[in-house]
């Protein structure tokens, strides 16, 4: 087994089975957005005012009780999640949906192109060992819509590569002094998707490697003033957090680190392709 799936494997097993040693205290990544993930996967708590809480993502189902705890931390309660914006349909980022749902009766969001043909495909869930999930998405993205949630502008964009209805989002927040200020996250850059294997043995079209590798370079071209990862080993996130104040997001704000991020991942990919 190669060493970076030796990682992951070793991640999935404390995740599923000793969530707490991959605490991870709040963080505030932006004026109105926070991680409130583990150190192993991420989820982002999005303050929309008096439109309420949301989230992207939600992380895995033994580990919620940690999301919800750090929601708390930061004074939200996490009954009043309204929205549940899910990033792509892998059991580290939609494994608490339900528990989520049982709590707050959000609304849950997720792509069509990842709902039909893929969340349900019997060779994707055999290759992770795991059962379907069993929820169903309320919403599906409308792909060039934008959602406002207060203060907050969220563009879900769809990126495929990693599965076929990978999305991204940019969320335009303002700061305290009325600036604009852009946040993106890429909603799946893990190169154990993109595998000559991975594709022969889920039945996965190929060619989702080359749009995700056309893709990194057109998302180049947005302007983004903070980029977080959807798992925080991907960059160099969690070593950023200023720990005397981690409510000062001004450690993550880099205008270039969007688009050097992308170029890392796009190389990392067309190296597990074997290209």
């Amino acid at each position: 087994m190669a060493e970076n799936e030796k990682k992951l494997s070793r991640s999935v097993d404390k995740a599923l089975n000793r969530p707490w040693e991959l605490v991870c205290e709040p963080v505030r990544v932006a004026p109105h957005i926070y991680y409130v993930g583990n150190t192993w996967v991420g989820a982002f708590l999005l303050d929309g005012g008096r439109d309420g809480l949301s989230i992207i993502d939600c992380t895995v189902a033994p580990a919620f009780y940690l999301v919800t705890e750090s929601i708390r931390k930061l004074g939200f309660d996490p009954s009043n999640i309204k929205n549940v914006f899910l990033s792509h349909s892998h059991f580290d980022h939609d494994g608490a949906v339900q528990q989520l749902k049982a709590l707050s009766g959000a609304t849950v969001w997720l792509s069509k192109e990842d709902d039909e043909g893929f969340r349900h495909n019997d060779a994707i869930l055999e290759s992770y060992r795991l059962a379907n999930l069993g929820y169903e998405p309320d919403r599906y993205y409308s792909w060039g819509e934008d959602i406002t949630l207060g203060k907050l502008t969220i563009r879900p964009v769809l990126t495929p590569g990693h599965t076929p209805g990978t999305t991204s989002f940019f969320i335009d927040d303002i700061d305290e002094s009325g600036r604009k200020l852009t946040w993106a996250m890429h909603g799946g850059v893990g190169e154990n998707t993109m595998t000559p294997d991975y594709f022969r043995s889920t039945g996965l079209p190929e060619s989702l490697i080359e749009t995700f590798i056309e893709d990194c370079e057109k998302l180049k071209s947005i302007h983004v003033d903070i980029c977080t990862p959807s798992h925080p080993g991907h960059s160099d996130m969690l070593s950023l957090i200023n720990e005397d104040d981690r409510l000062d997001y001004t450690p993550f704000m880099d205008e270039g680190k969007w688009a050097s991020f992308l170029d890392q991942r796009k190389a990392i990919a067309i190296k597990s392709m074997g290209w």
